[in-house]
């Protein structure tokens, strides 16, 4: 009878480790799963931090101080916007199939209150030496067009030009200090490099002597202290040192605009321009 209960209790202790043992294998595994998801989803977040270009919409990060400023402010049009004309692609039929609708000149890009995208805004005149980021500003050949339409990088800041068409480009820069640069990508998915060693501040054209429709304007800084208004006509300048300042408001079409600008430490200030058309 005593051996009897003996075996029992020991057959329920048994059943219970198994049991326990093997809700610990599952729990394991359950672990490493969530630990491998883990890593897969900081491999990919570090992957695209590596690999993520400069924003071609406002300069590279400034030395942050203390007292710094930050310049927003919001650009529009007054007048109506001209009708711009649609693109003629017929010539090249791999462009042309590159879009189901028509695609319009970017002369003029308006937002429904007149805001105006693509005007490049900079600080006239910095103090102080600020050296070019490593990180490369992009401008792509996509669908035929240049993205973006208007950029801005730093003296000695690498410029990334990219083929994403299966066609030719080529590539016409029209700096007036630096040299002029024209070279042809044939393949889908090439890439060159180019840097600027002078300051070219007022924006030069960029052009594809293959395709006549396309177009870019981009300026070459001594400081990082600009930025290129967006869709709803905005911009903004950080970190920008205490002090006077000329402002200055540039477009490929309506010309150029200045204002005198004081901003103190730690100050936030608007500053707005509105071109006539």
């Amino acid at each position: 009878m005593m051996m009897k209960k003996f075996l029992n209790v020991l057959f329920a202790a048994t059943l219970v480790l198994s049991v326990h043992c093997g809700k610990g294998k599952e729990a394991s595994r359950e672990e490493e799963g969530q630990d491998d998801q883990e890593a897969q989803t900081a491999t990919v977040a570090a992957t695209t931090a590596s690999t993520a270009p400069v924003a071609a919409g406002g300069g590279a990060a400034a030395p942050v101080s203390a007292d710094a400023a930050t310049v927003t402010g919001v650009v529009k049009l007054a007048a109506a916007p001209p009708k711009m004309p649609a693109l003629q692609m017929a010539a090249d039929p791999y462009c042309q199939s590159q879009h189901t609708a028509p695609v319009l000149d970017e002369e003029v890009v308006t937002g429904p209150g007149g805001e105006l995208a693509n005007v490049f805004v900079y600080i006239k005149q910095v103090s102080g030496n600020y050296p070019a980021p490593s990180t490369p500003v992009v401008i792509d050949q996509h669908g035929c067009q240049y993205r973006p339409h208007a950029l801005a990088l730093q003296v000695g800041q690498p410029l990334q030009i990219k083929n994403s068409d299966a066609t030719l480009h080529n590539i016409h820069a029209l700096p007036s200090v630096n040299p002029q640069f024209n070279e042809g990508q044939p393949v889908q998915g090439m890439v060159s490099t180019k840097k600027f060693d002078k300051p070219e501040i007022t924006p030069f054209r960029i052009k594809c002597d293959v395709h006549g429709w396309m177009k870019a304007y981009m300026a070459v800084m001594p400081h990082p202290f600009y930025s290129i208004s967006q869709g709803n006509g905005s911009f903004t300048i950080a970190n920008l040192p205490p002090g006077q300042y000329t402002i200055v408001a540039w477009h490929e079409k309506y010309g150029q605009q200045e204002q005198q600008l004081t901003v103190g430490a730690k100050e936030s200030k608007a500053v707005n321009f509105t071109f006539k058309g």
